[in-house]
């Protein structure tokens, strides 16, 4: 399994390097998304400090007392702005599950991989994967349900219980079910999404079986990776942050320092997103594989 996991980095790294124009497509969909959710609120905002004799403080720091103050007065707008967020979030679901049926298509044959190859991916398995997403959201449903329900209870438990640390051991633990579930659900997701283009499996749901088989017959490999690439994912925000701190406010050209770094994050986590399906092609390619027995019978003269 070790020797497995470090071809499929080793495969799967040099794979997703291969195809990095493709980031650029990945990378206008985030920027044109946060465009349209933050105008409305740059607007707001401008309209608020242009008036405003806390402008110059909000340079040096957060400034609570404007923010109250620009609660009050666009108190309407800021309500309506929910509808326009889940516009735009339908919106951005549909394109991302038209760019990963494009991507995988991609990293199921690579030596195809030209931009063409990528929209006729997209649109052949953009409905299959649509019913894989609608079904995944329900099971990220459940598990946000469920970690309620678990809330609730530990919080009956303890309301009249001095116990503070086995309250937060408790709480802990149910945070870590509640990642557990929503890790278990992107990777049958995933996995599905797989199946549908390397197998060519027309059905969503005996994809999802089909998936969940695998999952369960490859368990370390398959959770192992999937654990590693988000780790390294999570360490490029950490990074992000730590270094992120020491880069000063003021005077405001550093702003562009730190806008560099904010797309070279943003960068960085669409190659992981990409490294998450070029590493399950390859496992799923790798354990479905048939096995081919070379019998040869020797010839006495």
């Amino acid at each position: 399994m070790e020797k497995l996991s470090r071809n499929i980095f080793k495969i799967g790294i040099r794979q997703v390097f291969y195809n990095f124009k493709f980031v650029s497509l990945l990378w206008s969909l985030g920027a044109i998304t946060a465009l349209i959710i933050s105008m409305p609120v740059f607007q707001m905002m401008q309209e608020s400090l242009k008036t405003s004799l806390l402008n110059d403080k909000l340079a040096a720091g957060f400034e609570y007392l404007w923010l109250v103050q620009f609660r009050e007065i666009f108190s309407v707008q800021i309500d309506s702005l929910h509808y326009l967020f889940l516009a735009v979030l339908l919106g951005y679901l549909m394109i991302q599950n038209f760019y990963s049926g494009g991507l995988i298509a991609v990293f199921n044959m690579p030596k195809k991989n030209h931009m063409l190859d990528f929209f006729y991916g997209g649109v052949r398995y953009w409905y299959r994967f649509l019913k894989i997403l609608s079904i995944s959201l329900i099971f990220y449903g459940i598990a946000f349900l469920f970690n309620d329900l678990l809330a609730m209870i530990i919080h009956k438990a303890f309301v009249n219980s001095e116990n503070a640390m086995a309250e937060f051991i408790l709480n802990l633990l149910k945070y870590i079910i509640l990642i557990f579930l929503i890790g278990i659900t992107a990777i049958i997701s995933d996995y599905a999404k797989v199946i549908v283009v390397v197998g060519d499996e027309r059905s969503s749901v005996q994809s999802i079986k089909k998936a969940i088989v695998t999952i369960k017959n490859n368990f370390n490999t398959i959770f192992s990776v999937f654990v590693i690439i988000s780790v390294t994912g999570a360490l490029g925000a950490i990074v992000y942050n730590a270094v992120g701190r020491f880069i000063p406010r003021t005077p405001y050209y550093f702003l562009a320092l730190t806008f560099i770094m904010q797309q070279m994050l943003v960068i960085f986590r669409l190659l992981i997103r990409m490294l998450f399906y070029s590493s399950e092609v390859l496992i799923y390619k790798d354990t479905t594989a048939e096995i081919i027995e070379n019998n040869i019978q020797e010839v006495r003269s």
